[in-house]
C-alpha cells in the first residue's frame, strides 16, 4: 500500500517585469496561480481567495506551533494531530 503525500499550499506573491511595468501575481506550490496585476494588492486578493477556498482544518489536526513546525493555519500538522487527547485527564480514575 502506497501513501500519497498531502498537497502543500504555500502561496506567495511574485513580482516580475512586464512589457510596460512591474506585474504581480500569486503562485502556490499546489500549482494554482493568479492573473498578472499591476497592483500588488490585487494579487493579494487572488491569494486570499485561494486560501479561503481550501478545506477547513479540524481543531484536532490544527498546528499548535506553526512557526516551529513550518505549517500555515490552513494546513494540517502531522506532529500536532490528535495531541489534545493525550492531555485529557477527565477520564482518568484517581
Amino acid at each position: 500500500m502506497t501513501t500519497v503525500a498531502p498537497v502543500r499550499h504555500q502561496p506567495t506573491i511574485t513580482r516580475t517585469a512586464g512589457e510596460v511595468s512591474t506585474v504581480y501575481r500569486f503562485v502556490c506550490l499546489c500549482g494554482a496561480a493568479g492573473q498578472e496585476h499591476a497592483a500588488r494588492r490585487m494579487a493579494q486578493v487572488d491569494l486570499n481567495e485561494h486560501v479561503l477556498s481550501l478545506p477547513k482544518v479540524s481543531a484536532a489536526e490544527r498546528c499548535q506551533a506553526p512557526r516551529a513546525h513550518g505549517r500555515s493555519a490552513w494546513e494540517p500538522c502531522g506532529l500536532c494531530a490528535n495531541q489534545g487527547a493525550l492531555f485529557d485527564l477527565a477520564g482518568v480514575d484517581r
